[in-house]
């Protein structure tokens, strides 16, 4: 997410490596900004620097959201300030959307939050949440094929899209469907959390029925002492942080269920 960044380079290391790694998509966004890609390896590296125009051009390449290609904008003319003064004006800027976009809560306009009524409807079923994530992979951006998928009717994967649709949180456009500008975001402490892990266990326990070849399950009680308890306990939240930031850069092409359960026996 470009909003962890404080230095638009060190996100165009992220995005394209640095010391020849990933040169495919260096040569790619050299192609989009009509520069050579040695210019677009100095910029990388911290010896040349990107324009307000190229800067641009690079929030088309990357498919930045509105508020994404201001920020990467906002971290360009930070970089390029001639004096000091200037440079606490867009870290100004910087600092504030970045807190801002980085609270969760503060995302959702007050005006523009899902009712609760609708939220109860999307976390009944794990239907919505699955193709509320498999729109995002192109070959199930049509109902047919996610009706195929889910082993649902193509009536009932209507109702569902309508419903989603509604929300903002799918769109249609051109007969093809895709994220919508809609987020939806439970809290640890909302009266749906118990639904909603009960939702994807329930499809976990499905898929024992049936496994697939990369299906991984472990189920285990055992006895440890309290200080190894606490180790795995952070051993598995520090994993997950990093899983979640793989998941965060990864291109959309298949569709996983992630449960995870590590709890004392009362």
């Amino acid at each position: 997410m470009i909003f962890e960044f404080l230095n638009y380079r060190d996100y165009l290391k992220s995005k394209l490596g640095e010391k020849g790694a990933r040169t495919g998509q260096k040569k790619a966004l050299s192609e989009h900004l009509k520069v050579h890609t040695t210019l677009v390896s100095q910029i990388v590296l911290g010896k040349a620097e990107l324009s307000l125009e190229q800067a641009e051009g690079a929030n088309a390449f990357f498919g930045h959201s509105p508020d994404e290609s201001e920020y990467f904008m906002l971290l360009v003319l930070k970089q390029r300030a001639g004096t000091q003064a200037l440079e606490s004006r867009w870290k100004q800027k910087i600092d504030q959307m970045r807190s801002q976009y980085l609270n969760i809560g503060k995302r959702i306009e007050p005006e523009a939050e899902i009712d609760p009524r609708d939220q109860a409807k999307f976390y009944s079923s794990y239907l919505y949440g699955a193709i509320h994530v498999l729109v995002s992979i192109k070959q199930f951006q049509t109902a047919e094929a996610l009706a195929e998928l889910l082993n649902r009717s193509l009536k009932d994967i209507n109702e569902r899209l309508a419903f989603l649709i509604k929300l903002g949180l799918v769109i249609e456009k051109n007969g093809r469907l895709s994220y919508g500008p809609q987020h939806i975001h439970l809290s640890s402490d909302s009266f749906l959390i118990k639904q909603h892990h009960n939702n994807w266990r329930l499809q976990a326990m499905q898929s024992l029925e049936d496994p697939a070849k990369n299906d991984l399950h472990y189920s285990a009680a055992l006895t440890l002492s309290r200080e190894d308890a606490y180790k795995i306990k952070d051993s598995l939240i520090q994993n997950l942080q990093q899983n979640v930031k793989v998941i965060s850069e990864s291109k959309e092409e298949v569709a996983y269920v992630y449960c995870m359960d590590f709890f004392a026996l009362k």
